[in-house]
């Protein structure tokens, strides 16, 4: 961790900065150099689950950094270590040599007492005040703590992770969940209806791939309904929507007429009384004169209720 590059990012890059994404990557990076902003070898997975943000946007947002001079390829001897498969990127901030810690200056050195009308004698240290570091030391190292208790001028310690979220744009914090909760609870209106009916498209279909397509370039919209909109527009004119099909359960059942046979109930029902008048005996393949009988009735049956 390096304060010198957290520092560098937040006062010197950050009021030029208006890409929020790419503000958030550069602290993660800032953070993870030495002092001279140099050897930050992180992937873009790393970066993604310390910032919240998707990898893809991570590696567009690492892109922009580069191509606006703030980051630069560092040593990648560094990483040499690793398989070749598993090898991030080294990168070193654009620091100028002249400027480095120079914005810190005022964070760590005290300011001169105030005179009242006479001037102070030289101060000595506080036998209270602990310094976690050498004096020659050019900057702090990672785990040095500066403490003093002057009540004229106090000394706070500064916790880079904590500056760093003081000037993280609030909206990057709870907007994406609203944003995914509203993907969430959206549905096409009647005018997607109408215009999915118009190109015989299916609605449902091209709902599931909007909100897809929004969750995975990591950018939801504003006004879902109009970009649904426009996603159909653009559909309907390229000819790539899902074509409806007629499912088994978009269609209505008709069942077929009951066909009378000489063993159905309707005709047992009517014949089984006289059943005993007749022979059940057969003469090979032939009818019997019962079963004759019953094939008349259904028959009869079948007429009366085709010409009804």
């Amino acid at each position: 961790m390096s304060l010198r590059a957290l520092t560098w990012a937040i006062y010197d890059i950050a009021p030029n900065l208006t890409d929020a994404s790419a503000y958030r990557v550069l602290l993660v990076l800032a953070d993870e150099a030495d002092n001279d902003g140099r050897g930050a070898g992180l992937s873009a997975a790393t970066i993604a689950s310390r910032t919240g943000l998707s990898k893809r946007t991570v590696d567009a947002k690492l892109k922009t950094l580069e191509e606006m001079g703030i980051t630069r390829r560092g040593d990648q001897r560094i990483v040499a270590y690793l398989p070749a498969n598993r090898r991030p990127i080294v990168r070193d901030l654009n620091m100028p040599a002249d400027t480095r810690g120079a914005k810190s200056a005022h964070q760590n050195t005290p300011a001169a007492p105030a005179t009242r009308g006479a001037e102070s004698a030289p101060q000595t240290p506080e036998p209270d005040m602990q310094q976690g570091c050498n004096r020659g030391a050019t900057d702090m190292q990672q785990g040095c703590s500066l403490s003093a208790h002057n009540p004229i001028n106090p000394i706070n310690p500064i916790n880079p992770r904590e500056a760093a979220r003081e000037h993280d744009p609030d909206t990057d914090t709870t907007q994406p969940t609203s944003r995914e909760q509203a993907l969430a609870d959206w549905s096409p209106n009647s005018e997607h209806e109408a215009l999915a009916a118009s190109a015989h498209a299916d609605l449902d279909v091209e709902a599931d791939k909007f909100r897809c397509k929004q969750l995975s370039d990591g950018h939801i919209a504003k006004n879902l309904d109009a970009a649904f909109t426009l996603w159909l527009r653009r559909g309907i004119e390229g000819g790539y929507l899902t074509r409806r099909t007629n499912r088994p359960s978009d269609t209505t059942h008709t069942p077929e007429p009951h066909r009378h046979t000489m063993t159905c109930e309707h005709v047992m029902a009517i014949m089984g009384p006289e059943e005993h008048l007749y022979n059940h005996e057969r003469r090979g393949f032939a009818p019997s004169e019962w079963m004759r009988a019953c094939q008349a009735q259904a028959d009869i049956l079948n007429r009366k209720e085709h010409t009804s």
